[in-house]
């Protein structure tokens, strides 16, 4: 028994005659006769009786194995229908995870206009440190990350996704609130809340301070960004952070100034190595792409 005698058997079924069957199979007459007759072989069941005319009778036993026919063809159904999806986007699943300074506000954003696109597309967000997502990436429990640069996880490789300034972030009314730039001299004995030792960023934002010959008291440092700004809009001190996260505290009461000289504070994309990208994987990293375009083109208008 094989699929095409099987197909030949419930057009039969369904059209009614085998003139009819061919017509809607595209084969001929005899061709479908033929496998009619393989499938009682088969089987070693009677499934239809000549009428004159050549007109096939289906069997009380036609009957009974047409049902089960149509149940696995019902499920046969919905496997194609998957496909169609998958290959449409009309359904599938991503998994994502970045670190929160991204996970705030801009993944959200993606993933609204995303959606927008691929409605019927699931979404895992996962917010963890860089790396982690390193990690996850390379052991493939992600379809892709976002993370600060770092050591090279295995099975994970990498690309620039953004380059974003850095800024000072105070809170409303503070004293440096007036300035339209400012500079580490300003910050000269001020309460400064740093980034976690282990962060890039600090080692750079730490190195331009000796430079520049600038003592910050620094008390309190925090591993994240996000972390930072709730502890300056309670007054504990002001830093300098990424504009991607400082941009999400701005309607809270956050007030961020450019910081010279220029502080850049990278993000990479992390793909698994040696496993393809979905298409929907590409595609959300497509939107990704023009939500990190607007964003920069928008800072870019701020500052003209």
């Amino acid at each position: 028994m094989n699929l095409r005698q099987i197909d030949a058997f419930r057009a039969v079924m369904i059209a009614g005659s085998v003139t009819h069957a061919a017509e809607r199979l595209n084969v001929s007459q005899p061709a479908i006769s033929r496998l009619i007759a393989e499938l009682e072989r088969s089987t070693d069941l009677t499934l239809f009786v000549r009428r004159r005319g050549g007109r096939l009778q289906p069997t009380a036993e036609a009957e009974t194995f047409f049902r089960e026919v149509e149940h696995s063809f019902t499920g046969l159904e919905k496997l194609r229908q998957s496909a169609r999806d998958i290959r449409n986007f009309g359904s599938g699943y991503i998994r994502i995870a970045c670190l929160p300074a991204l996970a705030m506000g801009f993944i959200p954003k993606v993933i609204k206009r995303f959606r927008a696109d691929y409605p019927k597309v699931s979404v895992s967000l996962q917010t963890r440190s860089s790396s982690t997502v390193r990690h996850w990436v390379g052991a493939q429990r992600i379809d892709f990350g976002l993370a600060s640069p770092g050591p090279e996880a295995p099975g994970a490789r990498s690309e620039l996704f953004a380059r974003v300034p850095g800024v000072c972030v105070m809170p409303e009314g503070h004293a440096l609130a007036r300035k339209a730039v400012i500079r580490p001299e300003d910050l000269e004995d001020l309460p400064f809340i740093s980034l976690a030792l282990e962060d890039r960023t600090r080692v750079l934002i730490d190195q331009l301070f000796e430079e520049a010959g600038v003592k910050r008291q620094s008390f309190i440092d925090t591993q994240y960004a996000a972390t930072i700004c709730g502890l300056v809009l309670e007054g504990a001190g002001i830093s300098i952070i990424s504009r991607f996260t400082a941009r999400d505290f701005e309607d809270r009461g956050i007030v961020a100034r450019p910081f010279s000289p220029s502080i850049h504070i990278d993000y990479n994309l992390y793909v698994p190595q040696h496993r393809p990208l979905s298409q929907i994987a590409t595609s959300f990293i497509e939107v990704m792409n023009l939500c990190r375009d607007d964003f920069l083109a928008a800072e870019q208008t701020v500052k003209a």
